[in-house]
């Protein structure tokens, strides 16, 4: 009996404890401070990542009530663009951060944004300052090294790098050799990825890079690509093109003249996801003369995309109910015109997401709250790395180093239908943090059911040592002897026939002089 009440009274005070505990976190705010610029013409701004702020921040505010959660956006006169976002965010940060930063232990400070050129800096500070970093575009490549990033996690629907996702392409052709052609006319996206791209592949890959670059907007922009086609085919027979859809149209128009399009060379092309605002449209319709010509080339072409926004996730009806939201949030509060559909699914719901998977990791890092001393940046990111989340707006997994797993697709070009049609798909092993491709459709490509390999059967020199090959070369070295035979024959003919003629012309025009005797005689006697 006497346990029995030891017990009551003490499950009476863990339930006082907790009540107490609850009601001293009800003053507990979380906020979230978001430096950069507002600006419709480019998906890393605030225009693009504020709306998806304030729905997350509604999910939030209904799920977890015992916290009081705000945010607000920094942006200065030094805070234009991406280059002035390097430049200047470590001064501005920090200046907020030791001026305006809100003092006491009530108070936690997290960090959202969609990051551009300053990701590396912005870590930096969010390292020193212990808080928590999310990204929603852009990241940063070594993001895996803790002792480098400890507190650093990014939604953003374009991780993981490129060079891990072409390395496991590849891996799944066996592919080992890529011709790399950037248009230096193209948009920034393509210039930074050009830059990146090689430092990016993982360093067990056996890729064989050959990089080139022409500008598709220069006066003599065929006569480059002749060059660079010539070279390409003697050196692969795969070309990752990293520029807008007007370059490879240029790049394919030029390969029809090296009977380059005859299946046996694949023309891969990257769009980040689908908007034509920022980086066109790959299609073979331009509505010239060329248009049949184009979809005849297009076959020859592997389009990758790294946000699939017709796929599952991007139509699922939670995304779908925050697109009328995200319409009037952006048309009321920001005074913009509403961005294309696909641009406004990849950057905002990346910023909603990125909100509701903040609140996640102060909830199970603190669920009662705190006293004291708020959570620390490490710890909140490390309540989300290699974790699967059941938000508001869908399920997501993060990678363990700390990206937002997301499918990436490949499209072949079907020529019937005149449109691209997934291929292959990519996922991420979670036991083995391996990145895969696999197929979800038969390829068709030209008269094959296979993707061509990365170099000719027996080489580029043609005398590759297998058996097939030596046949070959055999019989292609009996056809030049004998060939070569009778062109000596026939040369001899020709040069003994030659001789024999100008003989004759000599003879008779060495004797001219001799007068002929009858000839002679008539003229005397006459």
């Amino acid at each position: 009996m006497v346990c029995y009440f030891a017990l009551k009274r003490a499950s009476l005070w863990v339930l006082l404890l907790r009540l107490l505990l609850v009601g001293a976190a009800t003053g507990l705010r979380v906020n979230i401070v978001s430096p950069g610029f507002f600006s419709w013409r480019d998906s890393t701004s605030l225009s693009q990542l504020a709306p998806g702020i304030l729905t997350g921040l509604d999910a939030i505010r209904r799920t977890y009530p015992q916290f009081n959660w705000t945010s607000e956006m920094l942006s200065t006169e030094r805070l234009t663009d991406c280059p002035s976002l390097r430049d200047n965010i470590q001064y501005e940060l920090s200046k907020w951060y030791y001026t305006k930063k809100y003092d006491g232990d009530e108070v936690l400070t997290v960090i959202i944004t969609p990051g551009c050129f300053e990701v590396r800096l912005l870590n930096e500070l969010a390292a020193a300052w212990d808080v928590l970093l999310i990204t929603s575009m852009d990241y940063a490549e070594e993001m895996g090294n803790r002792n480098v990033y400890p507190s650093h996690v990014t939604t953003s629907p374009l991780s993981p790098e490129n060079g891990i996702v072409y390395c496991a392409l590849f891996a799944k052709m066996n592919w080992t050799k890529l011709y790399l052609l950037h248009d230096s006319s193209s948009t920034s996206y393509f210039i930074f990825q050009m830059t990146l791209l090689p430092s990016s592949l993982p360093k067990n890959c056996p890729i064989q890079l050959t990089s080139q670059r022409f500008a598709s907007a220069a006066w003599n922009a065929s006569q480059q690509l002749q060059l660079i086609l010539q070279d390409f085919n003697s050196k692969s027979r795969v070309m990752l093109y990293l520029g807008n859809p007007f370059g490879l149209r240029k790049i394919l128009i030029e390969a029809v003249k090296f009977n380059l399009l005859a299946g046996e060379h694949v023309f891969m092309a990257l769009t980040p996801y689908d908007s034509p605002a920022l980086f066109g449209n790959f299609t073979w319709q331009n509505d010239d003369s060329e248009d049949e010509l184009m979809r005849l080339a297009y076959r020859a072409v592997l389009l990758i995309a790294r946000a699939d926004v017709r796929g599952p996730w991007y139509s699922s009806a939670a995304v779908r109910h925050l697109v009328p939201q995200w319409d009037q949030l952006t048309r009321e509060k920001y005074d913009g015109p509403l961005p294309r559909p696909n641009l406004l699914l990849t950057a905002l719901a990346a910023g909603h997401t990125a909100v509701e998977l903040m609140a996640k990791a102060v909830y199970k890092s603190n669920p009662g709250g705190w006293v004291g001393r708020p959570p620390g940046g490490k710890l909140l990111a490390d309540q989300l790395r290699n974790q699967s989340f059941d938000l508001q707006i869908g399920h997501v997994y993060i990678l363990p180093q700390g990206q937002l797993d997301r499918e990436n697709i490949a499209s072949c070009f079907d020529f019937e239908s005149g449109h691209f049609k997934t291929c292959l798909t990519s996922t991420s092993d979670k036991a083995t943090a391996r990145f895969l491709w696999k197929r979800v459709a038969n390829v068709t490509w030209f008269d094959h059911n296979d993707f061509p390999f990365d170099e000719p059967k027996c080489g580029f020199d043609g005398h590759r040592d297998t058996d097939d090959c030596r046949r070959k070369d055999i019989h292609f070295r009996n056809v030049a002897i004998f060939a070569s035979i009778i062109v000596m024959i026939t040369l001899l003919i020709v040069i003994m026939g030659t001789r024999r003629q100008v003989r004759r012309q000599q003879i008779k025009h060495s004797t001219w002089w001799i007068v002929e005797f009858n000839t002679f005689a008539q003229k005397v006697n006459g």
